[in-house]
């Protein structure tokens, strides 16, 4: 099995009702509020948790637009952030958000590639 999957995606919004009237309609996914955090996206047959049940399938997060230069991106799941993010400065890449928690969940840190395309890296949190 391949390591390093995308995982997901992540689009940041200004208006979460008119994001979902959209996305519903023209794909019809479905969707679980996170609150005032966002919602997520079920783009694929998933189990209760939103884990994707078909190989390949992704789901993914839209969350509210903090700035007009938030993009949308890819979520790489890694083992280890710590070690990935030496791997990408070594190849050339940049991190533009260190590694954080994300709740119970597990860590994230954001990057770039050398051509300035931006990623979000996912490490799962160790049970």
């Amino acid at each position: 099995m391949n390591k390093n999957k995308v995982t997901n995606f992540e689009v940041p919004i200004s208006d979460f009702k008119k994001a979902k009237d959209f996305y519903g309609k023209v794909f019809d996914w479905e969707f679980k509020d996170w609150g005032d955090e966002g919602f997520e996206a079920r783009t694929t047959a998933s189990d209760n948790d939103g884990h994707p049940t078909e190989p390949g399938g992704i789901n993914g997060g839209f969350y509210k637009r903090k700035s007009p230069n938030d993009r949308p991106s890819m979520v790489i799941q890694t083992d280890s952030i710590d070690e990935t993010i030496k791997k990408i400065e070594q190849a050339g890449g940049k991190v533009t958000a260190p590694k954080h928690k994300l709740g119970e969940w597990g860590f994230m840190a954001d990057f770039t590639d050398p051509e300035g395309n931006e990623f979000a890296l996912w490490e799962s949190a160790k049970k």
